[in-house]
Parts: structure tokens; C-alpha cells; sequence
């Protein structure tokens, strides 16, 4: 019986220790162009299930309603839906702000890393509520969130200490694992970068390293499109681009549009074998990057 007592009593201590609690605080960004503080409160257990609150608009004109969502800390993704609201102070906005629902992912961003994605909303109505993104970005608390994974992933044996699981390493993207992209190069209309080249292949990922706010590009290579009127995702778009011959080659990034946040901006990493450059172009609409690619024996 004291046996069983004491495994009891270590499983119920186990529970209430992976029970954690957070704080994250950031933006809510809306497509009107307002931006409104946003707070997240609550606690997740074992298993990633949340429950908590989340705060829009700055006290005292702020409106708590109550979340439950999942946090995965392998993937550093967390999904949360707005339910029910607590109470709401009266706040002015163009907004047709509905209850959040969101799924946001760790990033790196131009100024350092996030926890961001869009927000979806809809009324009972289908009447559709006004978009926009949330993004979480103090190191601190982003800290605190994803790298205590070995509090979770833990085996119990009775007389021995938790050995922690080793966290899965992240999925490869196609490229080298061993390539470390050199500090980031901005290019724009009037600034241009000129690479040397020693593979006869451009390999280029393309996608929207901040917020993803439906900004469009074309890629031309030598004046050929090799990728067209393409919305750029949280994704990486990868094309291989082979070159023939030596010497000058131009690849240039136009912007289709401004996407919700001008100016228009594209994260740019170019692959010659192992050696990668990272790249950051920003134009307004209609403008174009170039880059200068010299192909060297």
C-alpha cells in the first residue's frame, strides 16, 4: 500500500510540475492598418492542450475572452481559437473584429525571430471579419516557451532521475544542412549585388520571411521569367535555375504589388553548391532587384 502511495504520489507531482504556465505579449496586426496590443495567459500540459485568456487593446479599454488550443514544441507551432468573451471594455477601430482564430509558427524575421501567422474569424453569419496577423516576438518569453521541451518529454522509472528525449532535428529543406547562410545583403532599386558564381546552377529559395501579407513577385533570369506573378508564403518556393556559358548574368525580383505593410519584400536564399547567400529585396510596386550574378571559371 505505501508502495502504491508513493507512485501516486509521484505521477500527481509529475502533473502539476508539466503544467506549465505562459505569458506571451505582442501585436495584433489588422488589415486596416491598426495595430492593437495582444496578450496571451495560460497554461498547457503534458500533452500541449491550452487553456487560457487572451487581451486586445491596452487596459483599461481591454477585452479578455477565454482560448483553448495546442502547443507543439517539436514543430514550435501553437494553434488557438477564442471562445467565449470574459468582458469587453468599449474601444474605437475600423475593424470588424470577430473571436481569433490562429495559427502561428517560429520564425526568423528581418529584425530577429517570432512567433507569427495570420488570424481567421468568422461570424455565425458567415459575415467575414476583417484579417489580419498576430506576431510575438520578445526573445524572453519565446525562450521560455519553446526550450523547455525536456520538462514534457520525459521518462519516469521509479528509483532513477527523468532522462529527457532528445527533441527530433528539424526537417531538411532540400539543401545541404551544413550550409550556414552568410549575413543578409539588402537589395532594392538603385542597389544592386553582385555575386561570383562557380556552379552552373542558380538554385534560389523564395518566400516571406516577415509578415505574410499577400505580397506578389516575378523572378526573371536574363529577362526570362522563371517564376511568375507568385504570392509569396511562409513556405520556401525553391527553383533551379541552370547557367550555360561564363560571365554576367542578371536575375532581377519585380514587385507585382505592396502586399498590406509596403513595401513590398522578398527572403532571398541563392545556393552555388555549398557556399549560400542571403538575400533581402524590397521595392515598391512596380520597382525591381537585381542581382548580378558572374559566372567565373
Amino acid at each position: 500500500m505505501k508502495k502504491l502511495l508513493t507512485i501516486f504520489l509521484l505521477l500527481l507531482t509529475a502533473q502539476i510540475v508539466l503544467a506549465q504556465e505562459y505569458t506571451l505579449r505582442g501585436r495584433l496586426k489588422m488589415n486596416t492598418g491598426e495595430v492593437f496590443a495582444y496578450k496571451l495567459v495560460f497554461t498547457a500540459n503534458a500533452h500541449g492542450d491550452i487553456k487560457g485568456y487572451s487581451y486586445t487593446y491596452t487596459e483599461p479599454n481591454d477585452t479578455k475572452t477565454a482560448i483553448v488550443g495546442v502547443l507543439d514544441k517539436h514543430s514550435r507551432r501553437l494553434t488557438f481559437s477564442e471562445k467565449t468573451i470574459a468582458y469587453s471594455h468599449d474601444v474605437h477601430t475600423t475593424a470588424y473584429m470577430c473571436l481569433v482564430d490562429a495559427n502561428l509558427d517560429y520564425e526568423h524575421t528581418g529584425t530577429g525571430n517570432a512567433l507569427t501567422g495570420p488570424i481567421n474569424g468568422a461570424e455565425a453569419d458567415r459575415t467575414a471579419c476583417t484579417g489580419g496577423t498576430v506576431l510575438f516576438d520578445l526573445d524572453a518569453e519565446l525562450e521560455a516557451l519553446f526550450n523547455t521541451a525536456e520538462k514534457f518529454d520525459t521518462v519516469i522509472t521509479m528509483g532513477h532521475k527523468p532522462k529527457p528525449v532528445a527533441a527530433p532535428a528539424p526537417t531538411p529543406s532540400g539543401i545541404d544542412p551544413k550550409v550556414i547562410p552568410v549575413p543578409t545583403d539588402k537589395v532594392t532599386k538603385g542597389v544592386e549585388k553582385t555575386y561570383e558564381w562557380h556552379s552552373d546552377t542558380v538554385v534560389a529559395e523564395i518566400w516571406d520571411g516577415g509578415t505574410v501579407d499577400g505580397d506578389k513577385v516575378s523572378v526573371y533570369f536574363n529577362g526570362v521569367p522563371v517564376l511568375a506573378d507568385y504570392f509569396l508564403m511562409r513556405q520556401k518556393k525553391v527553383v533551379r535555375i541552370p547557367i550555360s556559358g561564363y560571365g554576367f548574368n542578371a536575375l532581377s525580383i519585380l514587385a507585382l504589388n505592396e502586399g498590406s505593410e509596403p513595401p513590398n519584400t522578398a527572403d532571398i536564399l541563392l545556393h552555388d553548391g555549398k557556399i549560400t547567400y542571403s538575400i533581402l529585396a524590397y521595392n515598391n510596386k512596380g520597382q525591381s532587384a537585381l542581382i548580378k550574378i558572374k559566372r567565373v571559371k
